[in-house]
């Protein structure tokens, strides 16, 4: 059965892990860095297919693997189990090597320590001249589309999704990717006629 990645993130929702965390070594934060325009943890940017998949196997009727729209290739869905609350790592693949990688796991962090569930307030302390976008009109668990701040010329930028059921955003995936490039939004083109550009951090639509 063949599931569209926000089906995914919410039938994982309600897995829980037992797993006890493990005190954080310099070699452990080395590996779960992500690195803008370079890659997460020991995942790097042009990277083969056969290399992703020896550093994240595929497990059996959990992770899965999508065709995506014109221009973004095929995604793996790879399931983070052994971190509370369970994550994804969504990794794409054009021409056989990996060109972006979207982090939805607690698993990396970026040298400040952004990582997923910061707050809008901590990633704009950090970055500044960031861009923001709506990219699609795709949704999570509300109506309100996915919000995007974004750094082109580094090659990171983070998604912002909606809590449910109140005001405000959480984040929800930082997406690494070869700079000056475009991002293959979730389940759309980097061409969808949806995108539009908002007020530099913004992370609602006018008026909305």
């Amino acid at each position: 059965m063949n599931l569209t990645r926000f089906t995914m993130l919410l039938l994982l929702a309600a897995i829980s892990t037992s797993n006890e965390q493990k005190p954080e070594t310099q070699e452990s934060r080395d590996s779960t860095l992500i690195k803008p325009g370079l890659g997460a943890g020991p995942l790097v940017l042009g990277d083969s297919y056969k290399r992703a998949t020896e550093l994240f196997p595929p497990k059996p009727r959990i992770d899965q693997e999508f065709s995506q729209p014109a221009g973004c290739g095929k995604e793996l869905n790879w399931v983070d189990l052994k971190n509370a609350p369970v994550g994804n790592l969504f990794i794409r693949f054009k021409d056989g090597s990996v060109f972006q990688i979207d982090v939805a796991t607690t698993r990396y962090h970026t040298a400040e320590g952004i990582a997923v569930n910061s707050s809008p307030q901590e990633v704009q302390e950090h970055y500044t001249g960031l861009h923001a976008y709506i990219l699609s009109n795709i949704t999570s668990t509300e109506v309100r589309p996915l919000v995007y701040w974004v750094d082109s010329k580094k090659g990171i930028a983070f998604a912002f999704a909606p809590y449910r059921k109140k005001k405000g955003r959480y984040l929800s995936e930082i997406i690494v990717f070869k700079p000056n490039s475009e991002i293959c939004p979730p389940d759309s083109s980097p061409d969808s006629p949806d995108k539009r550009e908002l007020a530099p951090y913004s992370l609602e639509l006018p008026n909305s």
